[in-house]
């Protein structure tokens, strides 16, 4: 985890030390209430609340997934489904922000991706929320100096094992946008999150 970039570390004395943050960071995601859904099985689920079949899944993990979205709205499993990515709050400068934000490995998310579906607001330009694989967050921290912070302009939602999205993505689709902006602290974000989330039902 260090080494990919979940786990913020340095080495001192021939020992690794490890941020109590990226520890929390890491911890988030198995610390909500109620049985998560895997990774594989959260995005199979957004996937086909999106109107796709994802191939990763056998015949009867789909029929069940359809099942729980014809019992169950996606605001309703919300809290089950942040195990999709892992959260990484980072600082970035704002000179670099554009030239990230039109990196091929990143998927723009959350209210980096809210303009593209009519939603009232306004993305700042000063701060980025993209989905990335796993493999290349390390590579991406080192170029642009991505450094842990509490006042981030740079959220990465890190993906591991598979990767949903279609070769050339550039925008995440309507129902996992949706469902970032309702994890958001802002209720202004929320709001426009269930917006979305009740356009796609």
């Amino acid at each position: 985890m260090i080494r990919v970039g979940l786990l913020d570390a340095s080495k001192l004395g021939g020992r690794w030390v490890v941020s109590a943050e990226s520890v929390d960071r890491r911890a988030k995601v198995s610390a909500e209430p109620g049985r998560h859904f895997s990774s594989k099985r959260a995005w199979g689920l957004l996937l086909l609340a999106s109107g796709s079949s994802p191939d990763w899944l056998s015949r009867s993990d789909l029929s069940r997934l359809r099942r729980r979205l014809k019992e169950s709205t996606l605001e309703e499993l919300a809290p089950r489904l942040r195990s999709r990515a892992l959260t990484d709050a980072l600082r970035a400068h704002p000179s670099d922000l554009q030239r990230l934000a039109a990196e091929d490995a990143l998927v723009l998310a959350g209210l980096s991706a809210a303009s593209q579906y009519d939603l009232d607001l306004a993305h700042p330009a000063d701060s980025l929320e993209a989905y990335v694989p796993i493999k290349q967050v390390a590579g991406l921290k080192k170029k642009y100096a991505l450094q842990p912070s509490a006042t981030p302009n740079v959220i990465l939602r890190v993906v591991e094992g598979v990767w949903p999205f279609e070769e050339g993505a550039t925008v995440a689709p309507a129902t996992v946008v949706g469902l970032d902006l309702l994890e958001s602290d802002d209720a202004r974000l929320r709001r426009a999150g269930q917006v979305l989330l009740r356009r796609q039902r």
